[in-house]
């Protein structure tokens, strides 16, 4: 946490000088990430020279690898801005702050029921289809709540967190990181047992939000309970403060009525995540085809020669989203918010602007979190970590490949940020070596799913970095208090997937 400094002691400073106590700042995330960029490039210019098949990064590769990283993520980033356009229209309404002060009286000292509901369904739908950068957005709107109840914004960054990334961790029918690792293994001749690999996915969801959950609780009741006891630093508070606080004696929530425009304008934005997150769900991958009803899909060119209803705003249905379409499903909806919110144009332009100017450091961020994987890629250190680390686990019992075969995961999915990407290049590689060494496909899917999940709790390479900026906690300030619930996850999933192996 930083503190106030006064110097060497208070004698070294000048008479009436009036020099006010320099603050220690802490550094920042972007630093963080642009020096382990110039580590890893470093580091394959080393190894270029004993290790084969690693190539020596260039000065160019290393200096142009967040231009990279942020064209990779480009639609992420457009997203990001379009979303804070949309939400600078609603706080112009005043719509969110009346609406959280609404939220806050009627909870009347309830709020851990909503942490523990968020994580529930933040946790469900990481399990069933990746929920994960999508939750972006929320660690704003959960801060704005939660602060105003008399939180800290950890525990929305947390709640948000790992409440989707305890979902990805148990993935059960995730199509991004269980369909990929199936599909991989059977390009190789190996067959899962979906039942299976969802019963496991539901135990280590279960058992990762419980764990999620108590020490999430225990910390909002203490920093409720004594503010001193926040974890955040002095910069951090302050920017927490002036994003989602209050004055000294009235708080604007508070004066501000919850008005029937405002209402309007809050259910709109509101319907707007729901539509947003029925885009992301593949529902035909569950039988469910209303949003593709009265279309046409045309095999041969891949494309709708009839577009779905669904489809009619966006040119992909509902169930087809990615993120240009929710970036224009966004960009819509504020138009209609600031109009029937009785805005005039100026004001729409000017409301617009100010929430996209507030997303322009998060959008950046997205570049610099994928600019070292893309590094290691163009490098190929990524695959041969993965080549070193299978001849490793060659040979090995059950209870020695579960944990190793574990970090092994964890290391990678740092490496290879993509969950889709690292089943396809993983899978062919682990999964024939688990079969010859008679252990089953399904626990091999799970300890994937479950590294990489873990992954995406502590990464610097991961999506929750432009989350954690919307919360104003750095990240060093996240791992400082993540680290022992991340670490009592990583345990109970070793112990859960090798127990499997021993029984399955």
């Amino acid at each position: 946490m930083s503190n106030d400094q006064t110097g060497a002691n208070a004698e070294a400073l000048e008479p009436n000088e009036g020099k006010k106590a320099d603050q220690k700042v802490m550094i920042s995330s972007y630093t963080i990430l642009i020096v382990i960029t110039l580590i890893v490039g470093v580091a394959t210019i080393a190894l270029s020279n004993i290790v084969p098949g690693v190539t020596a990064a260039s000065m160019s590769d290393i200096l142009t690898s967040p231009i990279s990283g942020f064209l990779d993520g480009i639609e992420v980033s457009l997203f990001l801005l379009l979303l804070g356009g949309c939400l600078g229209i609603v706080n112009k309404l005043g719509a969110l702050d009346a609406g959280i002060a609404a939220l806050v009286r009627a909870l009347h000292g309830h709020e851990t029921i909503l942490i523990a509901a968020i994580m529930a369904v933040f946790a469900i739908m990481g399990s069933s289809y990746g929920f994960c950068e999508e939750t972006i957005p929320f660690y704003a709107l959960l801060s704005a709540t939660l602060f105003a109840a008399g939180f800290d914004t950890m525990v929305a960054a947390a709640a948000v967190l790992l409440g989707a990334g305890v979902g990805c961790l148990g993935s059960t029918v995730n199509p991004f990181a269980v369909g990929v690792a199936i599909d991989s293994l059977s390009s190789v001749g190996i067959e899962a047992n979906q039942a299976i690999v969802i019963g496991l996915g539901l135990i280590l969801t279960v058992v990762s939000y419980a764990i999620s959950l108590f020490f999430i609780l225990r910390y909002a009741n203490r920093v409720r309970r004594d503010k001193g006891s926040t974890i955040l630093s002095l910069q951090e508070q302050k920017a927490a403060e002036e994003a989602y606080g209050k004055d000294a004696d009235t708080s604007a929530t508070e004066t501000l009525e919850f008005t029937p425009k405002r209402k309007v304008a809050l259910a709109l934005f509101g319907l707007s995540f729901v539509v947003m997150i029925c885009g992301f769900i593949p529902w035909e991958d569950f039988g469910v085809t209303i949003f593709t009803a009265g279309g046409v899909y045309d095999e041969a060119a891949e494309a709708w020669s009839v577009m779905p209803w669904s489809g009619l705003l966006t040119g992909n249905p509902l169930g087809e989203w990615y993120f240009n379409d929710a970036s224009v499903w966004f960009f819509i909806m504020a138009i209609i918010i600031g109009v029937l919110g009785g805005l005039r144009e100026n004001e729409i332009v000017d409301g617009f602007l100010d929430g996209a100017g507030d997303m322009i450091g998060v959008a950046l961020m997205v570049g610099l979190s994928r600019a070292i994987s893309i590094l290691m890629g163009e490098t190929g250190l990524d695959v041969v970590i993965l080549d070193n680390a299978s001849a490793a686990l060659a040979g090995t019992s059950a209870l020695v490949f579960g944990p190793l075969c574990y970090l092994v995961y964890l290391g990678l999915s740092v490496v290879i940020t993509s969950t889709s990407a690292l089943a396809t290049i993983s899978m062919p590689i682990l999964g024939p070596l688990a079969a010859n060494l008679g252990f089953p496909p399904e626990v091999i899917i799970a300890i994937f799913c479950a590294a990489n999940g873990l992954a995406n709790l502590f990464s610097p390479t991961a999506v929750f970095l432009p989350g954690l900026l919307l919360a104003r906690v750095q990240y060093p300030t996240w791992l400082k208090w993540a680290v022992i619930p991340i670490v009592v996850i990583a345990i109970a999933s070793v112990v859960i997937t090798t127990g499997a192996l021993l029984v399955l």
